[in-house]
């Protein structure tokens, strides 16, 4: 095999392979896309209104591209969302914050009403599937939750959301799980709006999820260990 057609094999080979490894995403403006949650020293408490300290330090995901039209959403003081996500003791813990001036909660069907769309992927498959997919309503309790999501609360009357998903050992330093989230806007029972979080030009025609990566800053200390269980213990 002369040096030209090897060349050539082996650019073809990696151009088969890299997207793959990738595990998430096609196209130049999808690669490389991902959220970093980081290790916090105290676990929020999961209980809808977003004043823990640690939501005042991380940086925010922007629910804000259309996923019909793959076009950037300007902002809006009527119609936006974001959300955060931090990690602790093998559990992801994630911050919903939802901006409507008509929050549509009182139909019978989940599709009629307005909610959050969630895909948790631990085995990082790269693609949506119904296994790792949540559907969250806003402002209302769940009667039952699919593992490995344990906690849903909702405050400032359906404005604000936090939930935790047990991860165990998945959740580590350096670590990566497949991650989406969208926010189906309704009203009047008539859906208006799907906005995500997700690259520029990605529509819901396309099924590859995003990266969250657990990172981490600090290296839990004796000190640090002992404020958790403190702060636990003053749970009850």
């Amino acid at each position: 095999m002369n040096l030209n057609r090897y060349v050539f094999v082996t650019m073809s080979l990696l151009l088969t392979v890299v997207p793959y490894a990738l595990g998430h995403v096609t196209g130049s403006n999808l690669q490389n896309f991902q959220y970093n949650a980081d290790l916090v020293a105290v676990a929020p408490i999961v209980d809808g209104y977003l004043d823990d300290p640690v939501w005042e330090k991380v940086i925010p995901g922007k629910m804000n591209q259309d996923l019909i039209n793959g076009k950037h959403l300007p902002e809006s003081p009527d119609f936006s969302g974001s959300f955060a996500a931090v990690w602790r003791n093998g559990f992801l813990y994630v911050a919903i914050k939802i901006t409507d001036d008509q929050l549509e909660t009182r139909q019978a069907k989940l599709l009629r009403e307005d909610h959050i769309i969630l895909y948790i992927d631990p085995h990082h498959s790269g693609r949506m599937e119904d296994l790792y997919r949540y559907e969250i309503p806003i402002h209302k309790e769940m009667d039952t939750l699919k593992y490995p999501l344990t906690r849903v609360a909702w405050g400032n009357d359906g404005q604000t959301c936090e939930l935790s998903f047990r991860l165990d050992n998945l959740a580590r330093k350096g670590n990566s799980i497949g991650f989406w989230i969208a926010y189906h806007d309704v009203d009047s029972g008539h859906l208006q709006n799907k906005i995500g979080w997700v690259p520029e030009g990605y529509t819901e025609d396309n099924d590859y999820l995003p990266d969250l990566i657990f990172t981490a800053k600090i290296e839990p200390s004796r000190q640090q260990k002992l404020i958790q269980w403190g702060h636990i213990k003053g749970l009850y």
